[in-house]
C-alpha cells in the first residue's frame, strides 16, 4: 500500500493500518523488573529528531522516507513538542472561528492546500535488548493532526485524532540496528473541522513516542471491571482480557492493609475475541471515593504453555458504584456533589506538551482548594493524569476529541446549516472511532464517572452513535453531552442536563419543574481576568435542590505563552501577540490559576465554596471571632489646639505633629504632612470609574457607563465653603461637578479635629436617568510609592460578590497589581475597617467611620490600566493610588460576554450615595 494525500480530505479515512485501541497498561518482563518500575519491553523515541518544515504539501520533501534520501539539510526538533513553539510555523490562538476564516473559502471536509504546514520527522534507532526477538509496535501518544508513517523505506500507516494513541505494527519492517523511522505530520486534514477547540492551534508530535514489544504470549488488552454491590461492602471484579498467543494468566489482588485477597490462575472462557474470567466477589472491601481513594493492585502474570513467564502487568483499581436513581447521581449510594473545574493541558513554555510535574502541581492545587472533579476539556489527556486522579480521588469526566462549534455557532448565533458531524453518514465512523479510542484506553480508571461525547458540536445521529457506543459497552458510567441543549431532538444523547453558563435563575426554573435529569453545568463561572463573582448563588442551589450536583468552573489555567517583547523582556503573550490573525486575543485567559500555575486572587473564593458546609461554617465562625478580638488602631486622645492659617490661595491647618493645606485653586487638600513625610501628590477627587474588567467589557457595562469615565477624569471644583473654624475643629466642604454630566454634584467635606483626626465625608447626589456607577469613592495618590500597605479586613483581593473566602485579620502587601493577562480593575479589599500606609517610620492610617469601606492601593490610576493591553505596557510605578470606596460594583462571573453582575451588586446612579472615613497621621 502507498500513502495517499487524498486521505487528508476524506472523513471516511481516519486510520490505515492503525492497530485497535487498547488499555493503557504497562507490561514488564518479570516480577523483579516490575518492582523497579522500569520496563525493558518499551523503548522511548523521545528526544531530538531530524526535521524539515514546509508551508504546504507541494513544498515538502515528498521522498524523504526513501532509503537513500539525504536529509543533511534537515534541522532538528524536540519530540515531544509543538512545531510552532520551536520556530516552525505560525502560532495562533482562536476560539470559535476556524483558523483559516477570511483566508480561504472552505467547507467540510476541504483544506487549504496552500496553507497546510507539513512536518517531516526522521528518527534513527537501534533496538534495545528487551525488544529483540519479539514483535515490535510503535505508539504515538499524541500527534496533531494527521500522520503518515514509514519505516526503512516501507509505508506503515496513517492516522488522525490528535489526542488518543496511534499504534502501528513495525514487525514486518524492523531490524535490530540501523532503523530509519519517517513521519509526516500535517497540521490540516478533514479532522480540523472537528478539532476546533478554543485553544492555541498547534501541530506536531507533542506527546511521547515509544516502541513496545509483544512477546509470543501477550496481554493486548485488559478490563478490570471493578464494581460494588448495593450493600456497599462487597466488591465485584469481572476480568476481560485480550490474549495474543496461547498461555495462562495468574492474578494476584492485594491491598496495603487487607493484604492478599486473591492469588491464583484465572479460569478464562471465550467471549467473542476476548477471554472472560470467573466472577469474583470480595467481602468487606474498602470503597473508593474522593475522601478515601482506596486502591487495590491487580498483578497479572502471563505464562506461555512451556511455563515461561512472558509478561507481568500491574494495574491499580478501585471499587465503587456510580448510578443515576430518581434523577439524582449517587456514588456508593450517597448523593454526589461535583466541585469541578475544566482543565486544558498547558505549560506556558511548551504548550500542550506537558510533563508529569505539571500534572502533580495541578493535583496539589486541586487538593489545596477542595476541587474534587475535573473535565478533560476538550480531549483525552495524557495517561499519567488518569493515574494521578485515581490515586488522589479526583472524579473525572473523560471527554472525546470532538469540537466543531465553528460549523454552527456563527457570530454568537446558532446556525447549523453545514454543521459537522451532524447526521452526515460519512463522518459517523470517524467520531465513533474517537469515542472508542478514548474508551478502550481509559476504561480501567476508577476515577472516570462520565464519558463525554465532546464539546460544542451541536447534535445529530453521529454524536448519538457515540453515546450509544458508550452505553452498549459500559453501563457503569453516565454519558454527558451539552450540545443537546441547542437541539432537543437528540436529548437522549445525554444522561444529565448539561448547560454552559446558565444563570442561577435559569437553573432554578429547571430544577423546580421536577426534571428527569440532574443538572450539571459542564462550564460555569467564567474566570476571565478579574472574575468569579456570584459563585455563592450556584452553591446555594445545591443546598436547596438534590438534583443540582455541582459543576465545572471554566477553567483551570490561563492559556498564555512566554515570549520576548520588543524591549527584550520575557513576558506572557496571548492571541494576537504572535502576528496571528484571525485571533480572539486574551479570551484564553480564563484560569483560576495563572499560566505559571500561581493561584489567582479568586482562588480563595473557590476554596471557600468548594469546602464542605461544616468547613465553611468554621471559617465564618473564625472570622466573626477575629472581628471581636481585633481592635482598630488607637488614635490620639490628647488634644492640641489647631492653628488656622489663611492664605490667598490656601487654608492651612496645623496641629501637633501634622499640617494640612487646603488649596483653593486645586479644589482640595494638596498637602497632608507629618514629620516631613508628605502623603498627597495632588488633591483627592471623587472616584466614579474603574478600569473595566473583561466582564465589564463583555457584558456591555463599560460602554453603558462610559460617561463616568469622563466624569472621573475631568472634574471641576465648583464651590468651596468653610463650615467651621476654631481651635477645636475646622470643617471645609468642596463641591465637584463634571462638564460631561450636567447636574452632577458631589460634596467632599473634611473635618479636622484637635485630636489629630481628619474625617472625610463624601456625598454623591443622585440624578434621574444616570447610568449605574462602577464604584463610588475618593481617590488620591502619594508622591512616591509607599513601601507597604496593611489593612484590617479580609485577606486577598475581594469584591462584594467575591468575598466569603477572605480571612478576617491584619494583612500586609506591597502595592501591586495581580498578573492578569490584560490590566483591569484589581486590588480591591472590601469590608475593611482600617488601612495603614507605611513609608519607613511614617504612617498614614485610614479608619472606618460608621461602617467598613472598600479600598485599593495600587501603582496605577484606572485610565492607565484600561489603556494597557499587557502588564508590561504599564510604566514603572512612581506613586501609589489609593481609592477608598463607599460602594463597589461586583465583578460578576456567570460569563464574560453577556451576563450582568447580580442585581444585589449594582450601584445606582440615580440614588444618593454617601460614606465617610477617618485619617490619622
Amino acid at each position: 500500500m502507498k500513502a495517499d494525500l487524498n486521505w487528508l480530505t476524506d472523513p471516511t479515512v481516519f486510520r490505515v493500518n492503525r492497530l485497535d485501541a487498547h488499555s493503557d497498561h504497562v507490561c514488564y518482563e518479570s516480577p523483579e523488573e516490575m518492582a523497579t518500575g522500569k520496563t525493558s519491553l518499551r523503548q522511548s523515541l523521545d528526544g531530538m529528531w531530524r526535521f524539515a518544515w514546509s508551508k504546504r504539501p507541494a513544498d515538502r520533501p515528498a521522498d524523504f522516507w526513501q532509503k537513500n534520501f539525504d536529509d543533511f539539510d534537515f534541522g532538528i526538533i524536540q519530540v515531544p513538542g509543538h512545531m510552532e513553539l520551536q520556530g516552525y510555523g505560525q502560532i495562533q490562538y482562536i476560539n470559535t472561528l476556524y483558523p483559516w476564516d477570511g483566508h480561504a473559502e472552505l467547507r467540510p471536509p476541504e483544506i487549504d492546500w496552500e496553507d497546510c504546514p507539513v512536518g517531516s520527522y526522521v528518527r534513527e534507532f537501534d533496538l534495545e535488548p528487551g525488544l529483540l526477538g519479539k514483535s515490535v509496535c510503535i505508539s504515538f501518544q499524541g500527534a496533531e493532526q494527521a500522520i503518515y508513517v514509514w519505516l526503512n523505506g516501507r509505508f506503515v500507516g496513517y492516522a488522525e485524532d490528535s489526542f488518543t494513541p496511534s499504534d502501528f505494527d513495525l514487525t514486518p519492517y524492523i531490524r535490530e540496528k540501523g532503523n530509519r523511522l519517517c513521519v509526516e505530520v500535517y497540521k490540516r486534514s478533514s479532522a480540523a473541522w472537528i478539532e476546533d477547540q478554543d485553544f492555541f492551534r498547534f501541530s506536531g508530535i507533542f506527546r511521547s513516542v515509544y516502541l513496545y514489544a509483544r512477546p509470543a504470549v501477550h496481554l493486548a488488552d485488559l478490563w478490570l471491571q471493578a464494581g460494588l454491590e448495593e450493600d456497599n461492602t462487597t466488591g465485584t471484579l469481572p476480568v476481560r482480557l485480550l490474549l495474543e498467543g496461547e498461555g495462562s494468566v495468574h492474578m494476584e489482588l492485594t491491598h496495603p492493609i487487607q493484604g492478599t485477597l486473591f492469588d491464583g490462575d484465572l479460569e478464562l472462557s471465550p467471549e467473542g475475541n476476548y477471554l472472560r474470567s470467573q466472577p469474583f466477589r470480595f467481602e468487606n472491601i474498602f470503597l473508593w471515593d474522593h475522601d478515601h481513594p482506596e486502591l487495590y493492585q491487580a498483578t497479572l502474570t502471563v505464562t506461555a504453555l512451556d511455563g515461561t513467564v512472558t509478561e507481568v502487568v500491574p494495574y491499580s483499581i478501585g471499587f465503587r458504584r456510580f448510578e443515576l436513581k430518581d434523577g439524582v447521581m449517587l456514588l456508593n449510594g450517597a448523593q454526589l456533589m461535583l466541585n469541578g473545574v475544566n482543565r486544558h493541558e498547558w505549560n506556558p513554555d511548551t504548550g500542550r506538551a506537558i510533563k508529569i510535574n505539571d500534572m502533580t502541581a495541578a493535583i496539589d492545587t486541586f487538593k489545596r482548594n477542595h476541587i474534587n472533579t475535573v473535565r478533560t476539556c476538550h480531549y483525552p489527556n495524557q495517561t499519567p493524569w488518569y493515574h494521578l486522579c485515581d490515586q488522589n480521588g479526583i472524579y473525572m469526566m473523560d471527554e472525546a476529541n470532538l469540537e466543531s462549534h465553528g460549523s454552527w455557532q456563527k457570530l454568537g448565533k446558532v446556525e447549523p446549516s453545514w454543521n459537522v458531524p451532524g447526521s452526515l453518514p460519512e463522518w459517523r465512523d470517524c467520531v465513533v472511532d474517537r469515542a472508542k479510542s478514548m474508551f478502550e484506553r481509559d476504561k480501567n480508571h476508577v476515577s472516570i464517572l462520565f464519558w463525554s461525547c465532546g464539546n460544542e458540536s451541536y447534535a445529530g445521529e453521529d454524536i448519538l452513535a457515540m453515546a450509544d457506543f458508550f452505553r452498549a459497552n459500559d453501563p457503569s458510567r453516565l454519558v454527558h453531552y451539552e450540545g443537546v441543549f441547542h437541539c432537543r431532538e437528540f436529548d437522549r444523547i445525554s444522561d444529565v442536563e448539561s448547560r454552559m453558563y446558565a444563570s442561577p435563575e435559569n437553573i432554578r426554573v429547571y430544577l423546580k419543574n421536577s426534571p428527569k435529569k440532574p443538572f450539571l453545568p459542564c462550564e460555569y463561572m467564567h474566570n476571565m481576568g478579574n472574575s468569579l463573582g456570584g459563585m455563592e448563588s450556584y452553591i446555594r442551589l445545591g443546598e436547596e435542590f438534590p438534583q443540582y450536583q455541582g459543576g465545572f468552573i471554566w477553567d483551570y489555567m490561563d492559556q498564555a505563552l512566554w515570549r520576548t517583547d520588543v524591549n527584550g523582556r520575557r513576558v506572557l503573550g496571548y492571541g494576537g501577540d504572535f502576528g496571528d490573525r484571525q485571533t480572539d486575543y486574551a479570551f484564553s485567559g480564563n484560569g483560576i490559576v495563572f499560566a505559571d500555575g500561581t493561584e489567582k486572587p479568586a482562588m480563595q473564593e473557590v476554596r471557600y465554596w468548594y469546602a464542605s458546609p461544616a468547613q465553611r461554617a468554621a471559617h465564618d465562625a473564625a472570622n466573626e471571632q477575629a472581628k471581636r478580638a481585633l481592635a482598630l488602631p488607637t488614635g490620639q486622645t490628647r488634644k492640641s489646639p489647631l492653628r488656622v492659617i489663611h492664605g490667598d490661595g490656601a487654608l492651612g491647618v496645623r496641629g501637633e505633629g501634622f499640617e494640612i493645606l487646603f488649596s483653593y485653586p486645586e479644589g482640595g487638600p494638596v498637602s497632608l504632612a507629618s514629620k516631613s513625610q508628605e502623603w498627597l501628590w495632588r488633591a483627592p477627587r471623587p472616584a466614579y470609574w474603574r478600569a473595566p474588567t473583561e466582564n465589564d467589557r463583555g457584558n456591555g457595562f463599560a460602554l453603558k457607563s462610559s460617561i463616568w469615565a469622563a466624569a472621573d477624569s475631568w472634574q471641576k471644583c465648583e464651590n468651596i465653603e468653610i463650615l467651621e473654624e476654631s481651635g477645636e475643629r475646622v470643617c471645609i466642604r468642596f463641591t465637584y461637578t463634571a462638564p460631561a454630566l450636567p447636574g452632577l454634584k458631589t460634596d467632599v467635606t473634611y473635618m479636622v479635629e484637635d485630636t489629630g483626626c481628619i474625617t472625610a465625608a463624601v456625598h454623591y447626589h443622585g440624578g434621574a436617568g444616570r447610568p449605574e456607577l462602577p464604584l463610588f469613592g475618593l481617590r488620591f495618590a502619594t508622591p512616591e510609592p509607599v513601601e507597604t500597605v496593611e489593612w484590617l479586613g479580609l485577606s486577598g483581593e475581594t469584591y462584594p460578590d467575591r468575598k466569603k473566602g477572605g480571612v478576617f485579620g491584619w494583612h500586609q502587601e506591597v502595592p501591586h497589581i495581580p498578573a492578569y493577562l490584560v490590566p483591569q480593575e484589581c486590588g480591591c479589599h472590601v469590608d475593611t475597617q482600617a488601612v495603614i500606609l507605611r513609608n519607613g517610620s511614617s504612617r498614614l492610617t485610614l479608619e472606618m467611620a460608621d461602617r467598613p469601606f472598600a479600598f485599593s492601593a495600587i501603582p496605577y490610576i484606572p485610565q492607565q490600566l484600561e489603556q494597557a493591553a499587557h502588564r508590561e505596557e504599564l510604566p514603572d510605578p512612581v506613586r501609589t493610588v489609593v481609592t477608598v470606596c463607599g460602594a463597589m460594583r461586583g465583578v460578576g462571573g456567570i460569563d464574560s460576554w453577556s451576563s450582568d453582575v447580580e442585581e444585589a451588586y449594582h450601584i445606582s446612579g440615580e440614588a444618593d450615595q454617601e460614606f465617610s472615613f477617618s485619617l490619622w497621621l
